[in-house]
């Protein structure tokens, strides 16, 4: 079953509402709400409320995900649900991407302040390279990297604005920017021009606009192999899309980097739940645990490096 197809929210509450809006904006449609007031509450968020008993005996092949304050209850009713047969999730982030996999002391980096690195990793050693694609018009996360932990970064984006603004700025030695953009093959590929306030993206989705334009991509290891880096302290992703087919083309090169800070922009596609959980499964696989979650952004470290700290 397409898990993107519908599922059913237990609780119409607060809490209810706050996970609604967070599954439409991942084009996951809420068939329904079930509550135990459902005969007080007959619609919510434009939605039938059922009680328990006629949610399940309705959509008894759906996922139902619990939004219940209390964490007693909530262990309780996910526990009853699938004892009937359902495909309960106790949490939002348990359905959508995931659960943390370890624990790490996290802090943001940049004004933007939208991505999270482990800082104890950047304190060992003496020569640091980050390699950050799509910086868009704030590029104070690769600053900070730089003027913070003396990070050699490697700052890319080929939208033509930024290529414009970044001829503005006199940017420290230690910071290095380049017009290429990241993903599964060296190509010179169509992109469409963004609606005001997103991105170009080389996936078109709604909100973008009709007008094309090219831009210069390539694969991380050609990158790597031009600069003449064979491991990474850090590598950023914010790529609108494209991170779903540059990331298994990284991982399958055997490119080994410390910490992963990416965005995953699932809203684009149709099957956007299980884009997110094989690219969890696959940097897993592979030796990468997720640390820090923030739904949209999300950082990773190496296995090993958890394992010896």
């Amino acid at each position: 079953m397409n898990v993107n197809k519908s599922v059913v929210i237990y609780g119409a509450g607060f809490l209810g509402g706050r996970y609604f809006l967070a599954l439409a904006e991942e084009n996951v449609h809420v068939e329904a709400f079930c509550d135990k007031d459902a005969d007080r509450i007959p619609l919510y968020f434009g939605c039938d409320v059922l009680t328990c008993e006629e949610a399940v005996k309705r959509y008894p092949t759906l996922p139902f995900i619990v939004s219940v304050d209390n964490a007693d209850e909530r262990k309780m009713v996910t526990k009853r649900l699938k004892e009937t047969g359902i495909e309960a999730y106790e949490t939002f982030r348990e359905f959508f991407p995931g659960l943390n996999d370890a624990k790490a002391e996290t802090v943001y980096c940049g004004e933007d302040a939208g991505f999270q690195i482990v800082p104890a990793f950047l304190q060992r050693k003496e020569s640091l390279i980050a390699y950050s694609f799509g910086i868009g018009f704030d590029f104070s996360f690769e600053m900070e990297l730089t003027q913070k932990y003396g990070m050699e970064v490697y700052a890319f984006d080929p939208s033509p604005g930024v290529v414009e603004e970044m001829k503005r700025h006199e940017l420290p030695d230690k910071l290095k920017y380049y017009p290429y953009g990241l993903s599964n093959e060296d190509a010179l590929k169509t992109f469409y021009c963004p609606s005001p306030g997103t991105d170009y993206s080389e996936y078109f989705a709604p909100w973008t606009g009709n007008d094309k334009t090219q831009m210069q991509v390539y694969r991380l290891s050609t990158l790597m192999e031009k600069f003449g880096h064979d491991h990474l302290d850090i590598l950023k992703m914010d790529i609108e899309g494209s991170e779903f087919f540059a990331l298994p083309d990284i991982l399958d090169m055997g490119i080994v980097f410390d910490q992963l800070c990416i965005e995953t922009h699932t809203r684009i596609f149709p099957d956007s739940v299980d884009k997110m959980r094989s690219l969890k499964k696959l940097l897993n696989s592979h030796g990468y645990l997720m640390v820090s979650n923030k739904r949209q952004e999300q950082t990773y470290i190496r296995k090993n490096l958890l394992e010896n700290r």
